[in-house]
């Protein structure tokens, strides 16, 4: 309580949620965002934290507004990044850029600036690519299907990299499937789910790629975000940490449990299972799921809510909060 965090990117999804816990236990807060279209920011997001924080309108490929930024920060959560796969793949050098040249931006500015800061990196199940065993952990080979897993690895190997060569506090925490509120809900292309309680309120269908039957399992954001704030520790530096919910669902089903949620809420909502398009194809990984027992063992951590739940407390924030999400 009561430290200075940087959490760059903290206008999207996993930041501001990160922020807002931040700010409830007393900490000092700012955001570092560039405020990209269409990268997922909202400025609703700090609703009910704004004049609590500080944000700078800031690129993390920018060196001098980094710079200014890490100073005096004595944790920084690396949360800012080109997130869409599908992206990544029509224009791998925006990628490159962001998720690389941004990131190692922030490292040396670490090293040179505050290199007692501990940075918390947030890495992406999307460095993995196809299963060779299932649930995986950890000791799983690494071979990313699209360009955003490739550089998200890379990225994570130079945070590995300061801290066994500069002896920086530096961790990945490799982020699952997750869903829930301040989650840009405009397309599918930086996670579905919430994309597809977006099709519900419009009363358009949840299009499943047939048969629909590929695992994932899926993390509500409080839960992400309690995991982040355990890794602010002597144990997480130097390590990799992958999350998960332990309770693989398939994407059909998934479908099938939003339909019902929205019903439950009188909102005209269907599923239809359609064919696979080529570029998504390419690039799926199958059945995902994890263990997450190394985290749990370390931190005592584990998942507090399941995915009816989560998918009921989702469908209430943007019901609440409709004008700024969903229109």
């Amino acid at each position: 309580m009561g430290q200075r965090v940087l959490i760059t990117g903290g206008l999207g999804f996993i930041g501001s949620n990160l922020a807002h816990e931040l700010v409830r236990r007393g900490d000092r807060v700012t955001i570092l965002d560039a405020m990209l279209e269409p990268m997922g920011f909202n400025l609703a997001n700090l609703d009910g934290i704004r004049d609590r924080v500080t944000l700078i309108t800031g690129d993390v490929r920018d060196r001098e507004a980094v710079e200014k930024a890490v100073k005096d920060q004595d944790v920084i959560y690396a949360c800012a990044g080109q997130v869409s796969h599908l992206d990544s793949m029509t224009d791998p050098w925006t990628d490159i850029d962001i998720n690389i040249r941004g990131n190692l931006t922030v490292l040396e500015a670490c090293r040179k600036l505050n290199d007692r800061a501990r940075i918390i990196y947030a890495g992406t199940r999307g460095q993995i690519g196809k299963l060779v065993r299932r649930p995986c952990d950890e000791t799983h080979p690494d071979n990313p299907t699209d360009i955003y897993g490739a550089d998200k690895w890379a990225a994570e190997k130079y945070h590995l990299i300061y801290h066994t060569t500069y002896g920086m506090k530096t961790c990945s925490l490799r982020i699952n499937n997750t869903y829930g509120p301040r989650h840009q809900m405009k397309h599918g292309k930086y996670g579905i789910l919430n994309y597809f309680i977006r099709l519900c309120f419009f009363g358009q269908p949840i299009k499943v790629f047939t048969p629909g039957d590929q695992l994932r399992d899926y993390n509500y954001i409080s839960d992400v975000v309690r995991a982040m704030l355990l890794a602010d520790s002597d144990k997480a530096d130097g390590e990799i940490f992958l999350l998960g919910s332990g309770e693989p669902v398939s994407l059909l089903e998934i479908a099938k449990k939003i339909v019902a949620a929205a019903k439950q809420r009188n909102l005209e909502a269907r599923y239809e299972l359609v064919p696979w398009p080529g570029e998504r194809k390419t690039i799926e990984v199958g059945d995902f799921y994890v263990s997450f027992d190394k985290f749990a063992k370390t931190f005592s951590w584990k998942p507090q809510v399941g995915i009816d739940e989560g998918l009921r407390l989702t469908f209430d924030f943007y019901t609440a909060h409709r004008d700024k999400y969903i229109v």
